[in-house]
């Protein structure tokens, strides 16, 4: 600061402007704070922003004081000397080369404020809200990237912004963010003599001033106001027209080993530099095979909210999908290509960390169809047949009862049931998991009310045994039809859902799982769970059709 009279020197630290001033940052990398406010009536600080353009640099700059009192507001005004009626739209101000970027609205006290940013900014990164205020983007990975933060205690609120995808958006929109800070500290004494101070520069213009408020309590103050720039980054501009920057790494992978020396062979995953059937580059093909153990997959089937994974593809959102296979020693198999072109480059590190050498021969089904071209299906799904085998189970017997047998899912509980997956690890852990998911998706989401409205099932039994007492009075074999719903069931409370008791290893032992690993157990566990539902609603459909009122209608 440049006094010109008094001096801060004799201030309490938390009122010299200083270090208030040092933390300001025209090129910032963390966070940038563009609207501030009290929440407690103090009115002893306030922070604001808006944009301008290169152009408006100078006149941004030459007062301290804020000057874009139009943007943000619509309304009528009179022009003059025409006294032309126009409207203002609140988005520019020409006079003051001024535009709307942040603010909040209180709206009268009649709701919740509301933090308002110029649409093109959001708009920009595709950004989506979160149930906080604060906005978050998605990379090419489909991960999230905060992109506005909300800060609230009991006394203030303040809306931060990324700094980096904040000055890109400037970049891309030839812009410059102003950002005006006005801070007012009380003092015990009236400093004397005033003070008075100016701290200018190419990035900001700030005045430091004293006064007395004429008040016994505590009468002295000063106040801090003026603005800083924020500038955006260096960019060219066709690095600028996606919302984040690209990774183009491309790592190797292993593609081979050499038989006489053991030495594992490596190759780029760029598909520029991979030879292809209609060009010989002298490389390896776009079609190598690359393998991986199956814990690669780990990561998107514990996120069923953004990632699917089939047999033959992992997909995210509508980001990218990466297709794949597994061979008969159950590596998972894709392309060398497809790891370059269709893989975002976020996720290639990852799938490096999981890359073995070719072994256990490839993925027969896969060469058919993707090399050789021919019609043949696909590997046999067990979750897909699983769901399968719960929509005609839920059909056939809300055909009998007239009335859904199944609950409404909860949507977290629906997102995780439909993420079922077979078990990428060993693990029983792992395999703990996928069993409470099961079993809470197929029986404990069952409508017990409506289950025991079953012919000859008991009124005030349990689910399985008003299904089990059904069974038998319709002339079906429970050791076939409800048998392994029992087994899913004890799973469930003897394992998972409780510490672990001799009840486990019964239950294994009694549906001869016993001596399976425990993704072994749950593969053979989804499979009889999907053939038993499908032999119920089989059951279900051969009995007579109910009498009374159309089934389904939920009228009597």
């Amino acid at each position: 600061m440049n006094y010109s009279s008094g001096s801060g020197d004799d201030l309490p630290a938390h009122a010299r402007p200083d270090e208030y001033l040092a933390a300001l940052d025209p090129a910032p990398t963390d966070w940038v704070t563009v609207l501030g406010v009290p929440l407690d009536e103090s009115h002893n600080w306030a922070i604001s922003s808006y944009l301008t353009w290169p152009a408006g640099r100078e006149h941004a700059l030459s007062e301290y004081t804020f000057n874009a009192w139009s943007v943000g507001s619509a309304g009528i005004s009179i022009e003059y000397p025409s006294r032309r009626t126009v409207f203002n739209e609140g988005l520019r101000d020409h006079d003051e080369q001024s535009e709307f970027f942040v603010q909040r609205r209180t709206h009268h006290d009649r709701t919740e404020p509301s933090v308002e940013f110029t649409p093109s900014f959001l708009w920009y990164f595709d950004a989506i809200p979160s149930l906080d205020g604060s906005w978050y983007y998605l990379d090419d990975a489909g991960r999230d990237h905060q992109l506005v933060r909300i800060r609230r205690t009991d006394t203030e609120l303040r809306i931060d912004v990324a700094a980096l995808p904040l000055r890109r958006y400037l970049a891309v929109r030839e812009r410059l963010l102003v950002v005006l800070h006005d801070r007012v500290t009380r003092l015990d004494t009236v400093p004397e003599p005033p003070i008075e101070a100016v701290d200018r520069t190419e990035q900001r213009h700030f005045a430091f001033h004293s006064g007395d408020l004429r008040s016994a309590d505590r009468p002295g103050f000063v106040r801090l106001i003026g603005k800083q720039l924020v500038l955006p980054i260096a960019a060219e501009p066709a690095d600028l027209a996606r919302p984040h920057p690209r990774d183009d790494r491309f790592p190797e992978f292993t593609i081979l080993v050499t038989p006489a020396t053991g030495e594992q062979v490596t190759a780029t995953c760029d598909p520029r530099k991979l030879s292809t059937y209609f060009e010989d580059r002298g490389t390896p093909h776009y079609l190598t095979r690359v393998y991986f153990r199956r814990e690669v997959l780990h990561r998107y089937n514990s996120e069923p909210s953004r990632y699917s994974v089939s047999s033959d593809q992992v997909n995210c959102l509508d980001l990218w999908r990466l297709p794949l296979g597994a061979n008969p020693e159950g590596l998972i198999e894709t392309w060398l290509g497809d790891l370059g072109g269709k893989l975002p480059g976020e996720e290639r590190d990852h799938w490096l960390a999981f890359n073995v050498p070719p072994r256990g021969g490839r993925d027969e089904l896969r060469h058919r169809r993707d090399i050789l071209g021919q019609w043949v299906d696909g590997p046999p799904d067990p979750v897909r047949h699983l769901f399968e085998g719960r929509e005609q189970f839920s059909r056939a017997l809300s055909r009998l009862v007239g009335r859904s047998v199944y609950r409404e899912w909860d949507p977290a509980d629906r997102i995780a049931f439909e993420g079922l997956h077979l078990p990428t690890s060993s693990e029983q852990s792992a395999a703990d998991a996928l069993i409470l998911t099961l079993a809470k998706g197929v029986i404990d989401y069952l409508d017990v009310k409506a289950i025991r409205s079953l012919p000859g099932s008991d009124p005030k039994a349990e689910t399985i045994n008003c299904l089990e007492a059904w069974v038998k009075s319709t002339g079906g074999d429970p050791d076939v039809l409800t048998a392994p719903l029992r087994v899913l069931q004890g799973m469930r409370s003897s394992g998972p859902a409780h510490a672990r008791t001799r009840g486990w290893k019964a239950t294994l032992t009694r549906a001869g799982l016993d001596n399976l690993k425990p993704d072994e157990q749950f593969a053979r566990l989804l499979a009889a769970t999907a053939d038993v539902l499908e032999a119920l609603a089989q059951h279900a459909n051969a009995q007579p059709e109910p009498a009374g009122p159309k089934a389904g209608t939920g009228k009597t």
